[in-house]
């Protein structure tokens, strides 16, 4: 409880967990619980939990390890990380089953969806825990479990009692966690913060005991979790799963570490009755940075080319779709053209693919210099390009940038040891004046560039109604597939 703990200068100094007492981690026999965890803090954290509670524990974290292991023994209860596979917990939970048929199983997943707790029925699982998990309904499972199968001792459950009451254990458990746990009084100042504090944020524990917790939270997040942080509701009307940022002191390369939250109120009579007195704020702050910076890369991937990290199709189109909203509420006009090399592929023959990509590259480069910061330049497939320029008057504008580009590339790219000159074709079009939708706006743009190579290359055109037009670009492109 928070009202008993004190300040931090007249703790005792903390001992290792296995200086407690002889003979407290001593196996009871054969080893009653495997457990599966993707990090090995987070194995032997858990495994002290058991072990404290008197139950005997092997760990394991590779798939060879841990066949090796179901293959020379049986485990009454195995307790798996769901996480540590990744993609590959179903083929793991299979072997699993296959190997230790008649043991009982405990998952951990910090993706509790209702999808795959189903999915975790249907492997005929005995108990889930989101993680961060609470130990005390983890041990009751456990002890649960292992009592229908009958290997549960009166001496394990009053290992179990003695030691919970252990506030050096309780201290030594939250100050080994990967994650920054903390308690908060009434006025939201920190009462007790642990020692991931110093490592994800750069300043020692004590440095924030006794201060507002807003001197952990970056300020352009501050409001957004004023009331999450110093939470004072309980159960499941509790603040989970939110994101936000931390300062991470004396880092100026870094200055802010991302988190996810947690956080329940805590009354003197306990969460079951929320009317008694308000202690305070109890918190798990868990650093997500690697994982979030991994969406990012996975996000950049998926809508970006992989050579010219220039915007794929699928992120033009979406883009194009927003400034054509924009557009039509502005009253406003926008063009689209669509581009292509003049004879690239004489190029890749003559030089190679290498020297090919190589001026892909530094054609993507010369394009962007002559575009404004809010245009966007696509590259959608091969040596075809496309612009999007919101914003615009109409004509005068588009064929102002059309005509800048044309000159940019009278400049030639050097290849090896050769200079190499190239031509483009760009087919513009406007809205609302040749469509009203992306893909009509992006079609007829790549009309009039074919227009253009039909009719000389080297240059650019617009988008023309007429059957004529069609018919002749119709024609350009089964001449130029």
């Amino acid at each position: 409880m928070m009202e008993k703990l004190r300040s931090p200068q007249t703790q005792a100094s903390f001992l290792p967990i296995r200086e407690l007492s002889p003979g407290i981690f001593s196996s009871p026999g054969n080893e009653e619980i495997l457990l599966i965890g993707s990090q090995r803090r987070f194995n032997t954290s858990l495994q002290h939990l058991l072990e404290a509670s008197g139950f005997a524990c092997k760990s394991a974290e590779g798939r060879e390890e841990i066949i090796s292991l179901l293959a020379t023994q049986n485990f009454p209860l195995i307790i798996l990380d769901l996480d540590v596979m990744e993609n590959g917990h179903s083929q793991i939970v299979e072997k699993i089953k296959r190997l230790n048929r008649k043991g009982k199983l405990i998952f951990l997943s910090r993706d509790c969806t209702l999808e795959k707790v189903l999915w975790g029925l249907r492997q005929g699982v005995d108990d889930f825990f989101k993680t961060p998990y609470s130990p005390d309904q983890l041990l009751a499972s456990v002890e649960k479990i292992l009592r229908q199968t009958g290997r549960t001792k009166p001496v394990v459950q009053q290992s179990r009692a003695d030691l919970l009451k252990s506030e050096i254990l309780h201290r030594y458990m939250v100050n080994n966690s990967p994650d920054i746990i903390y308690l908060l009084d009434q006025q939201g100042k920190i009462a007790f913060i642990n020692r991931q504090a110093q490592a994800l944020l750069g300043l020692p524990a004590n440095d924030f005991i006794g201060r507002h917790y807003s001197r952990l939270v970056y300020p352009e997040d501050m409001e957004k979790v004023r009331f999450a942080l110093s939470e004072r509701r309980t159960g499941k009307r509790a603040s989970r799963d939110i994101e936000l940022r931390l300062v991470r002191w004396g880092n100026d390369k870094h200055p802010v570490v991302e988190v996810e939250l947690f956080s329940t109120g805590v009354y003197k009579g306990g969460s079951q009755f929320p009317q008694n007195v308000f202690l305070g704020t109890y918190g798990v702050l868990r650093d997500v940075s690697r994982r979030k910076k991994l969406e990012k890369q996975f996000y950049h991937q998926l809508y970006h080319d992989s050579l010219t990290n220039l915007p794929n199709r699928s992120l033009f189109q979406d883009r194009l779709r927003l400034a054509i909203s924009q557009a039509r509420r502005n009253h406003e006009k926008l063009a689209v053209m669509f581009l292509d090399i003049d004879g690239f592929k004489d190029i890749n023959d003559t030089f190679g693919h290498r020297y090919g990509d190589q001026l892909l590259q530094s054609f993507s480069s010369r394009l962007r210099s002559c575009l404004r910061e809010g245009d966007t330049l696509a590259r959608i497939a091969g040596d075809e390009f496309t612009i999007l320029l919101p914003g615009i008057q109409g004509h005068k504008d588009s064929g102002k940038v059309a005509a800048k580009i044309l000159a940019e590339f009278n400049v030639p790219f050097r290849l090896t040891d050769q200079e190499v000159k190239i031509g483009v074709s760009i087919g513009i079009a406007l809205f609302p004046e040749h469509g009203n939708l992306e893909e009509e706006l992006l079609q007829r743009a790549d009309w009039a560039m074919y227009f253009v190579k039909h009719n000389g290359k080297n240059n650019f055109h617009y988008y023309e109604k007429t059957a004529r037009t069609r018919n002749r670009v119709f024609s350009a492109r089964q001449a130029n597939p």
